[in-house]
């Protein structure tokens, strides 16, 4: 992730005081509200240093967790103390500009906060690591509500997935694809959900108890999965790819399947990280590297909603490479 946005976080943190100020001279908001954000921009900026210190080094991301509280907190707890202070009635007369000014940037300081927290994640959360606790939490409620506007049913249409197949979900996260994946190729197919992270597993595990799904097999594993060569239909690479380290022998792997291969890979966001696989993934062109493995593009599409590349690809040699 890109280091100045921790610079961004501290700005957004600075700027609503400093407006608020503004409105205190006009008469649009009262001296609490000026006060309070004062305070709210000194925590803030704290927290973001403490943020950027653990982003450099191996720390557990306390000041990651603090940089998205503070704000999420903020934005139940402005009105309330504006109505304490002010009544219920001026709020609504007279401070309703100041309100929505404070709640938009609170809000664009929590958004800024979970961009922080997902750069840290990219770079720990490697195949050699697993992302922090706090940043898995807030990745889960961000694919929560991810899937409430692009249906992931929808993509899995679109790539042709058949009753009876196979589908490997490498790095499932919390199920978001493995469980609409394992309703499309039905009782006779079956769905491996692979993942790093014990609290994914965990997910997933619940998820299938709570739905009464039998076709999902959890996979806790950093990447070996123990399946048997060829067995593999499809594999489903959301938003993993560029996390890999070793991207070659991830596509040379046994695994694999030989048929098809559906990647769908970030790149409206590429920019804002400095994690050492998304440099590399940049510089490298990506169809340049799955030709090498006997890969070719066979549709290519762009997500709106969650800004990601979609490539379905078909393996030109049903040979194993080497």
């Amino acid at each position: 992730m890109n280091k100045r946005i921790y610079f961004f976080y501290i700005l957004i943190a600075v700027l609503c005081p400093m407006v608020m100020a503004i409105y205190y001279i006009n008469d649009v908001a009262c001296i609490h509200a000026v006060r309070s954000e004062t305070i709210a921009a000194i925590l803030s900026t704290c927290a973001a240093i403490l943020a950027f210190s653990e982003y450099r080094g191996a720390r557990k991301p306390v000041g990651h967790w603090l940089s998205a509280s503070i704000p999420l907190i903020g934005i139940p707890l402005i009105p309330v103390a504006m109505i304490i202070h002010i009544g219920f009635e001026t709020f609504l007369t007279e401070r309703i500009i100041a309100f929505t000014t404070m709640e938009v940037f609170a809000l664009a300081q929590f958004i800024v906060a979970v961009l922080m927290f997902r750069g840290l994640i990219f770079k720990r959360g490697t195949d050699k690591q697993k992302m922090p606790r706090i940043g898995f939490a807030i990745m889960k409620t961000v694919l929560t509500l991810r899937s409430l506007f692009k249906k992931p049913e929808r993509t899995l249409r679109e790539m042709g997935l058949q009753k009876g197949q196979t589908v490997l979900d490498y790095g499932c996260g919390i199920g978001s694809f493995s469980i609409p994946a394992a309703k499309m190729v039905g009782d006779d197919g079956v769905v491996y959900a692979l993942d790093i992270h014990p609290r994914a597993i965990r997910t997933v595990e619940k998820e299938i108890k709570k739905k009464r799904i039998s076709n999902i097999k959890p996979i806790l594993s950093a990447r070996e999965t123990g399946l048997p060569d060829g067995c593999v239909d499809v594999v489903l690479l959301y938003d993993v790819f560029q996390m890999i380290s070793d991207k070659d022998k991830l596509l040379e792997d046994y695994h694999i399947p030989k048929n098809r291969l559906h990647r769908w890979l970030h790149v409206s966001f590429t920019s804002l990280y400095e994690s050492k696989y998304y440099r590399d993934f940049a510089k490298r062109d990506l169809e340049e590297l799955l030709r090498e493995h006997g890969l070719k593009v066979v549709t290519e599409a762009y997500g709106l909603i969650d800004f990601v590349k979609i490539l379905l690809c078909e393996r030109e040699s049903v040979e194993r490479k080497g």
